[in-house]
């Protein structure tokens, strides 16, 4: 059975609540205050089967002084019932209930003059015209229009009967899609408790799936719940999917942590934000202009944040008028690109128009960003506009390219766009302008900024060896403190087998240089390079210090402290502490010396090697230490033993 979401619209006194219940039986006026008035002041909701449909039906009070009602549960609706009273015709909330609607991209409706047993057959053909004339350019432009009377029940088969047929032109690709690929999500819109059961809250569910026994993130407060229990269309079930009155008996959390305007979701790692960019249009027959840091009433889901609006592109947005603007709110709001939003003026209440949200995690921006701010922008929006739901992999793209070289992982990009971690994870792979490092959670990085990354560190290289060109290499931990501060390890060690492997560097242990580079020594460092080893293998296993080697080269010579560096790092000189060094040709033969006295398993003291090699303990010592941690020899209390040549 198929779900279909249908909400009411239109003026005080027209009718709606009397048509939801010709529909369904239920009367959707709950309240006291309502029963008493006879207006309707709060969201109200009834169900129905009918043909292939499960309905939900959400009543909205048309009070100008309830349109904060009103938007509240009109989100998540996907067939629209704009009512109009024969005998009243179109009144300022009908105008402005249709402007909402029109503004959340309700994708399908019709309209229903009610009260028609109170007026002539000329009069209802006159109301009719009015109508056509308003819905001009809207969704309603060549919806059906039929005429009913709630009371007695003249014309309601019939209605039912388009309703049925309207939700069949409803697309299901998408419902289908926002179910299996998006996060779960329901905007809050009642909160209360039921003796016995604890806390209840109600809404639509708008992505995703919930299960009983799920545990759920409430936003913006962050804090977990248990789902105890499930209702849709008021009947217990197990689960609840997109395009269902959903209610979710939660436990782990008190009614007075909950209010209108929370979001259920994911727990975790989802991120409530104080600032968006967002594309926004201003009404034709809005008050006046909307201006730079003026400020707005914002209407998201079921939630009202107050906020100042900057204009990115303009000083002022005129009547009628588009615009790319930064919204700053004073309370956190849970929002994701491509969700709906209402403008309303902070006061007088007036709704002055709408807009979609495109980054739901923006910095402040500055003025030398704009120009490819908006550039980027727009060309979301436009994938926005032509791609509808399949607007993901260029929304991944652009989050990521604006990232830089640090790029974003996977659980980052459900924070930033809504859909699931598989479905990014099955998404990035097919982007050719990304690279997708196999880390966990994954990480995607733009090409264009690896290629900025590559001639970094080309550059970078190139510095170090025209500085010393008898360096080993530049160390790859300052290569990544200088280039990926913020990068993850395996990220810099995914960029380096990239370049390494294309053939731009080459890593050698702890030391990257670039590929085909070679240390050439002169006639001069190759003379200095012979008198360090002479003059280090002349001290025998009596072992000297660099200093001293160095000093006796030649004491005003920089080049033979580069040259000596040199030796360390190909080897040729081996550092036994911070200070003393020995050739590896000496360490060669003291190792071996040590396996032909000492068999393996045979243990010695130090007054043993100190007697084998003729050096004083002043240089035992080290020289012992250096051997146990080169592995060529293991420590037991007073006594050493050689280990085999696969430990060391």
């Amino acid at each position: 059975m198929k779900n279909l979401i249908v909400g009411t619209a239109g003026h005080i006194d027209h009718g709606k609540t009397a048509l939801v219940r010709a529909l369904t039986g239920i009367d959707t006026d709950r309240l006291e205050e309502e029963k008493r008035r006879g207006i309707t002041i709060d969201i109200g909701f009834a169900h129905l089967e009918s043909g292939d449909y499960r309905m939900g039906f959400i009543d909205v009070p048309g009070h100008e002084k309830f349109v904060k009602n009103m938007l509240a549960g009109i989100g998540g609706v996907h067939l629209l019932l704009l009512i109009v009273a024969a005998d009243e015709s179109i009144m300022p909330q009908t105008l402005e209930h249709l402007q909402i609607c029109q503004l959340l991209d309700i994708p399908r409706g019709l309209v229903v003059i009610t009260k028609k047993s109170l007026v002539e057959e000329e009069l209802l053909s006159l109301v009719e015209e009015e109508i056509r004339d308003l819905t001009q350019g809207t969704l309603l432009e060549d919806a059906p229009i039929l005429a009913v009377d709630s009371i007695e029940g003249d014309g309601i088969p019939e209605l039912l009967e388009a309703i049925e047929k309207e939700a069949g032109k409803i697309d299901r690709d998408r419902l289908t899609f926002d179910a299996t690929n998006r996060i779960f999500r329901l905007p809050v819109d009642r909160v209360f408790s039921v003796r016995g059961f604890g806390t209840v809250i109600t809404g639509t569910t708008l992505w995703g799936q919930l299960t009983k026994d799920d545990f759920v993130g409430v936003y913006p407060s962050r804090k977990v719940a248990k789902v105890r229990g499930i209702e849709v269309f008021n009947a217990a079930n197990h689960s609840a999917s997109p395009g269902q009155r959903t209610a979710v008996n939660l436990s782990n959390i008190d009614k007075q942590d909950l209010n209108r305007g929370m979001t259920l979701s994911i727990p975790g790692i989802l991120e409530p934000t104080y600032a968006l960019d967002a594309s926004v249009r201003i009404l034709k027959n809005a008050p006046g202009p909307l201006r730079n840091r003026a400020p707005v009433r914002i209407h998201h889901g079921s939630a009202e944040v107050i906020g100042r609006i900057r204009l990115l592109d303009s000083q002022t947005l005129e009547p009628g008028q588009s615009g790319m603007v930064q919204l700053r709110i004073d309370s956190p709001l849970l929002c994701f690109p491509g969700d709906h939003l209402i403008l309303r003026r902070y006061s007088p209440l007036t709704t002055v128009g709408g807009g979609i949200v495109l980054d739901n995690s923006p910095r402040r921006h500055r003025k030398s960003e704009l120009p490819h701010l908006l550039a980027r922008l727009t060309s979301l929006e436009q994938s926005m506009e032509e791609n509808a739901d399949k607007w993901g992999p260029p929304l991944c793209e652009l989050i990521v390219a604006d990232a830089g070289l640090t790029g974003v992982n996977s659980k980052e990009l459900v924070a930033r766009t809504g859909f699931s971690e598989a479905f990014i994870k099955e998404v990035l792979p097919s982007i050719p302008s990304l690279m997708v490092i196999p880390q966990e959670p994954l990480l995607a990085i733009h090409r264009d900024s690896f290629e900025a990354l590559e001639s970094e560190v080309v550059q970078v290289l190139s510095r170090y060896h025209e500085a010393k060109p008898l360096g080993p290499g530049f160390s790859k931990e300052e290569l990544k403190k200088r280039l990926l501060p913020g990068g993850t390890p395996a990220c810099f060690q995914f960029v380096l087998g990239e370049l390494e492997q294309a053939g731009v560097i080459e890593v050698d242990g702890k030391h990257v240089r670039l590929h085909g580079h070679s240390v050439d020594l002169n006639v001069e460092q190759e003379k200095i390079k012979e008198e360090i080893l002479t003059l280090i293998g002349r001290s025998g296993f009596e072992i000297t210090t660099l200093d001293k080697v160095l000093e006796r080269v030649d004491k005003n010579n920089r080049g033979a402290r580069e040259v000596a560096y040199h030796l360390l790092s190909t080897g040729q000189i081996v550092r036994i502490s911070e200070s003393l060094v020995i050739t590896q040709d000496l360490l060669d033969q003291l190792a071996e010396g040590l396996r032909k006295k000492f068999p393996e398993g045979q243990t010695f003291t130090v007054p043993e090697f100190k007697k084998l090699f003729s050096i004083s303990r002043k240089y035992a010592i080290p020289l012992l230490e250096f051997l146990d941690r080169r592995r060529i020899t293991s420590r037991s209390g007073d006594k050493r033993k050689v280990l085999g040549r696969s430990q060391a």
